[in-house]
């Protein structure tokens, strides 16, 4: 079982200076033994964006117990941020955008 502050805190670690500017937002949901790492950008991710959010995942799935299962989602969008329920993701990573 992978309890939320361990993987808060290996995705933290994972993703030190892997922050591209075009970066908005990095969550992640946890299902049992599944986790998924969504990223939004400002536009498409560029190949070297991809391979640092695929070696960060990498390190997560390291720290966390065996079968654990990992997924990455990418999103391109521009428009503000909407509220979202913070019970339903864990926040990794958000630009401070319109503060």
């Amino acid at each position: 079982m992978t309890f939320p502050g361990d993987l808060l805190l290996s995705a933290q670690r994972a993703f030190l200076g892997r922050i591209h500017p075009q970066l908005r937002v990095i969550k992640a949901a946890m299902k049992e033994n599944e986790i998924v790492i969504f990223v939004m950008m400002d536009c498409e991710p560029s190949e070297q964006v991809r391979e640092d959010v695929s070696e960060a995942t990498t390190e997560i799935i390291a720290d966390l117990p065996a079968g654990t299962m990992i997924a990455e989602r990418f999103a391109t969008d521009s428009s503000p941020l909407q509220k979202e329920n913070a019970l339903k993701w864990y926040w990794i990573y958000q630009r401070a955008d319109n503060l």
